[in-house]
Parts: structure tokens; C-alpha cells; sequence
């Protein structure tokens, strides 16, 4: 059996810089329930990935778009400096993230199992890296097993992404499982690449589809290792 693990807001909680920052910047701007801008950040985010990949923005526009986009939504005019502090905090928070209490026992267990793990996630390679230095990944997963879809040119959703996984570490789709938490980038990129998939939906999203594609769903940390332990003992 084969665990593919997005990293993003499944290994650590990303909402937490998230929500500092606003509520250092922007919390006073608006009465919209910062979960739900967060939530809507995460759609933003891959929309700006995706014009920067094919040069419609320069990366060193990414953040700023984004964030000014977003709170726009809102009626919230996010100009330059704001959003030059959201970001300095922002960052700043990152360095400071840590994994999921239970889902770090999950990887624990795994590597006890000897299963075979990797990590697929979209975004930077710096600011990627960052995250796994921060978060040290390395207790799991060495660099060779963080791919990053700045790095492979590939971006989640696209099956290319999780194909070019497959073909590095030489992996039998029907014993390849995806674990992430976002619907349209992870559990149908991963399906339609002809992976196994779980849905760790701890935001409790609904889900785009009148049929869920994902093989398994979750909606806590603890219902995700339950389910990985039995996957684990079936093999």
C-alpha cells in the first residue's frame, strides 16, 4: 500500500497563520467569520497558482493578488501596505506551524508499518520547502518524497501531477491512496489519475458532486486514523 499525503491544511493546520494575520489587518474591516474567508482563500489561491503557471501574473504579484482579490469579495479594499503587513506576519506565523497532533501519530505509525509514503502539494518550492522545514518533515518523509508542483510542473488538480508521483517512486495505482482535504484539487485530480482516495474534510465542505468520487471521507483527524490503521491491517 501506497499513502500520498497533500500538505497544505491536512498535515498542518493551515488556517492558523491565516487567521492571526487577519485579525491583526483586516478583522476590524469586516463582519464576515474568518473561517469563511479562509475557506475562500484556498479557491483564490489556486486560481492565482494557476495564471502565474501560465504567465498571466509574475510571482512576485502572487500574494498581493490574491490577498486583494479575496478581501474584495468581501468590500474590503486591501491596498499595498495592508497587505504587505498581512503578509509579514503572515509568513511569520508559518515558521512557527507544527502537524496535527493526531495525524504526526498517523505518520508515526506508518513509518513504524514500513508503509511506503510521499507527499504531493501544490505552490512555491521555497515557500514549500519552508513549510516542511518548519514542520520537520523530514521524521517522515525525506526531500526526494516532497513533491512540489513549482518544482515538477505539474499543479494539482491536473492528472499530470500525481502521474508524475507514480512514474518517480514506481507506484501501482490500485494500491495508491490520496489523502487530502480539498475536494476539486485533491480528491478528483487524484481519482481521475486513477488513484484510491480519502477526503479528510475536517472543514466539512460540501461536497460539489450530487456523488462524492472520493473512495472514503472524513470529517476529524481521529476518523483518519482509524481508517488508515484498518487500510494498514488489510494489506
Amino acid at each position: 500500500m501506497n499513502l500520498i499525503f497533500d500538505l497544505d491544511d491536512t498535515i498542518y493546520n493551515l488556517m492558523g497563520p491565516f487567521q492571526i494575520a487577519h485579525e491583526a489587518v483586516f478583522a476590524d474591516k469586516t463582519d464576515v467569520d474568518c473561517t469563511e474567508i479562509f475557506m475562500r482563500s484556498r479557491i483564490v489561491c489556486d486560481d492565482i497558482l494557476t495564471k502565474e503557471k501560465a504567465g498571466l501574473i509574475p510571482p512576485e504579484e502572487c500574494f498581493y493578488q490574491r490577498i486583494k482579490i479575496l478581501y474584495e469579495e468581501y468590500g474590503v479594499v486591501a491596498d499595498r501596505d495592508s497587505v504587505t503587513e498581512f503578509e509579514k506576519i503572515y509568513r511569520s506565523h508559518q515558521k512557527k506551524i507544527h502537524p496535527f497532533k493526531t495525524v504526526a501519530e498517523i505518520l508515526d505509525f506508518c513509518k513504524e508499518k514500513k508503509i511506503n509514503m510521499a507527499v504531493l502539494t501544490n505552490g512555491r518550492e521555497k515557500n514549500q520547502r519552508n513549510k516542511a522545514a518548519s514542520l520537520e518533515m523530514n521524521r517522515w518523509f525525506p526531500d526526494e518524497r516532497i513533491f512540489i508542483s513549482g518544482a515538477i510542473g505539474h499543479q494539482k488538480p491536473e492528472p499530470g501531477a500525481f502521474l508524475y508521483v507514480q512514474e518517480q517512486l514506481q507506484l501501482d495505482p490500485k494500491e495508491t491512496w490520496y489523502i487530502g482535504d480539498t475536494y476539486d484539487f485533491d480528491i478528483e485530480g487524484a481519482h481521475n489519475a486513477g488513484w484510491k482516495t480519502i477526503w479528510f474534510n475536517h472543514r466539512h465542505r460540501l461536497c460539489p458532486d450530487a456523488e462524492s468520487l472520493a473512495d472514503i471521507e472524513v470529517g476529524s483527524s481521529e476518523e483518519l486514523k482509524t481508517v488508515i490503521e484498518e487500510l494498514c491491517q488489510s494489506t
